[in-house]
Order: C-alpha cells, then structure tokens, then sequence
C-alpha cells in the first residue's frame, strides 16, 4: 500500500517537473500581454476572420506556452484585447499542440509517424474549428462570454463589440488601455497582477488535473487498457472500432490530462495498452477540453461559453483524429502496435532543456508571483 501511494506522489512530482516551466512561461507572457499590448494593437491584427488572421493566430501560438492551461490564459488576454473567437481558438490550439517541445517528447516516446499525425492533424484541427465557430457560434453566447469578462472586470468596453460601441468608457478603462501613456514599471506592476490573478485562479484545477494523471498512470494495468481499446477485436467493422477508440481518447483525455507536453507520458502508455493511431491523436487534442480546463472556461467565460466550447472542441477533434487515422492508413504511415510496456516511469529528473528552463522560471515565478500579489494589495 505505501508503495503504491509513493509512486503515485513521485508520479506526482515529476509531472509537475515536467510541466511547471510550460505553465510558468505561459502565464507570464500572457500577462505581458494584457499589460504591455493596446487593445486597438490586437483588434487591428486579430481582430477579424480572416484566413491570415487564423494564420498569424497559429504562428503566435506555436511559439509561445506548451500547456493548455496557460495557453487558455493567454486566449483570454487575445479576447480582451479585441481578438475573435475563432482566432483565440485557433492560437489556443497552436500553443497546446504546434510548439517544438511536445513534437521532441511525441518523437522520443512514440516515435516520428505521430509526429506526422500531431503536426497535420494539429493544422486541420485549427482550420476545422476556426471555421465552426466563425460560421456557427451563437452570437448571443459569444457576447455571454464578453460580458462576463467585463463583468469580471478583464474586459474594456471597446472589446465589446458592435453591441457596446457606443457605450462610453470610463476614465479608468480609458487609462488602462492606453498603455504608452504608461511607464514601464507601471507595465510590469500591472502584469504581475494579471499573473498572481491567474495562479490563483486556475491553480487548483492545474493540481487536480496532475493529481488524476498520476492515479491513472500508475493503477491502471496494461491488460484493463487492451480490453479497453478493442485491441483483440475480430468481429466489430474497422471503422466502428477506430471511431470507438477516437472516442474513448477523448473521454480518457477529458479525466486524465495533465497538460499539453506532461500528457504525452500517458499517451505513451495507452499506445502500449492498444488504443488506435487516431485515439492518440484525439487524446492528445483533447487537452483542451478536460474538465481542469473546462473549469478554466467557466471561470473566464461562464457556463454558456463552457458548455459551447466543449460541443464545438469535441466534434473537432473527433473528426481531425478520424481524418489523421484514415489519411494516414490509406498512405501506409501508421506504425504497427507495440507488444512491450511503455517506460513511463523513468526519471524525469536529468539535465536537459527542461531542467535548465526550471531552474530560472521556478525563482522567476515566485518572485513575480509575489511582486504581484504585493501590487494587488496597492490596489485595493
């Protein structure tokens, strides 16, 4: 019993490893963000729905944050500062699924087919659902979501939309969105709230989604995953069962996920346990919608956005990992299932990139952490 419950905390602890430099740098260029871009600077280049909006979308995602979490944070400030739906979607998916350290992780655990699959079905899901939610989402929902960002105090009116354009700002609004009237010690005061804001926002979802990871990872045996995923299968059609596994990627991804490059450990391990090629892709899209993350939308967006987001998320994601595992059967990609056991507990504690990024974020963190929280009181 004691060994069970100390693998599970060194579980714990090495995917927090894993993971704290991802959260770190996202939630502090996002704050950056919010305190440091005008709102008219990203209405101009985000602003609208356009294919090079999207595309520009994509390119600062995939060179910013590697984890959902933080990337939802950094949605949020796009949507504050004037940006469209389809385009704080279309980086969100970019900053979780396109940056370089998850394809190095993909290629080190499961090998350069699923990096193919990530990288192509990462592209697909960004075209998908940017054109699902221009084209489908309900007005009335994405103003829901505005408000209650302005209601939370996030949000000038001048991102409100054509519904509040005459709305008259107040001086405080005003002031806050012209930022080069600020200094720049003014700036970074104000980021570092944004950013103690943020910690102490969706950190306990962060942690419970870490917490779940670990249980699962390490209670869960190989033969429960094979009978799981169909894995010895003779009778059912082919597509059913891919459809099945896309499906069952998803939910397990909605209970399980860590985040964006710390789940790739437990992709890993349901590769070994016999899930499909596009049931790994769905799992490892699927870190946008968790329930840590839908928790994240609630707190942002409200119930409405939540609960739309996850419909428009699923059923892209679903169709990409359907797309990935056809496309990639028909030009014979797909690399056999393995019949051995996934390393998924090896020591994560070496030196290399990550570790170096830990050992200047973590000291980073807390001091900004703190300089905000030091900031807020000045506020009040």
């Amino acid at each position: 019993m004691w060994s069970i419950i100390i693998k599970i905390l060194l579980t714990f602890a090495h995917m927090c490893w894993d993971i704290f430099w991802g959260l770190a740098f996202g939630f502090i260029l996002s704050s950056i963000i919010r305190a440091f871009i005008s709102t008219s600077t990203i209405s101009a280049k985000l602003g609208k729905n356009t294919p090079g909006a999207v595309g520009l979308s994509t390119f600062f995602g995939s060179i910013s944050s590697s984890c959902s979490y933080a990337a939802a944070s950094m949605a949020r400030a796009l949507i504050v500062k004037g940006a469209t739906w389809p385009n704080a979607v279309a980086f969100m998916v970019a900053s979780t699924n396109m940056v370089f350290e998850i394809f190095i992780v993909i290629v080190s655990l499961l090998g350069w087919a699923f990096f193919g699959g990530e990288l192509i079905g990462g592209l697909f899901f960004i075209v998908l659902a940017s054109v699902l939610i221009a084209k489908f989402y309900p007005k009335n929902v994405m103003e829901d979501g505005r408000k209650h960002l302005k209601d939370a105090g996030q949000m000038d009116d001048s991102s409100m939309g054509n519904n509040d354009a005459d709305e008259k700002k107040d001086d405080k609004n005003s002031t806050a969105d012209d930022v080069k009237s600020q200094s720049f010690k003014e700036k970074l005061q104000a980021a570092s709230g944004y950013f103690h804001m943020d910690v102490l926002m969706v950190g306990k979802d962060i942690l419970i989604g870490v917490a779940i990871a670990s249980i699962l990872s390490v209670l869960v045996p190989k033969e429960w995953w094979n009978a799981l995923f169909l894995k010895n299968n003779s009778s059912l059609p082919h597509l059913l069962v891919l459809v099945y596994n896309s499906v069952i990627g998803i939910v397990i991804a909605i209970f399980a996920f860590v985040c964006s490059v710390g789940n790739i450990v437990l992709a890993s391990v349901l590769w070994h346990g016999g899930i499909s090629f596009g049931g790994i892709i769905a799992f490892i899209l699927g870190d946008l919608i968790t329930i840590p993350m839908l928790l994240v939308y609630r707190n942002y967006f409200g119930t409405k956005t939540m609960i739309t987001l996850f419909i428009f998320l699923t059923i892209s994601i679903l169709a990409t990992s359907l797309f990935v595992d056809t496309v990639f059967t028909l030009l014979n990609w797909v690399p056999k299932l393995p019949n051995g056991t996934a390393n998924a507990a090896s020591n994560h504690f070496e030196w290399n990139y990550e570790t170096i990024f830990n050992i200047i974020l973590i000291p980073t963190a807390i001091t900004y952490f703190f300089y905000g929280k030091k900031h807020d009181k000045m506020m009040r």
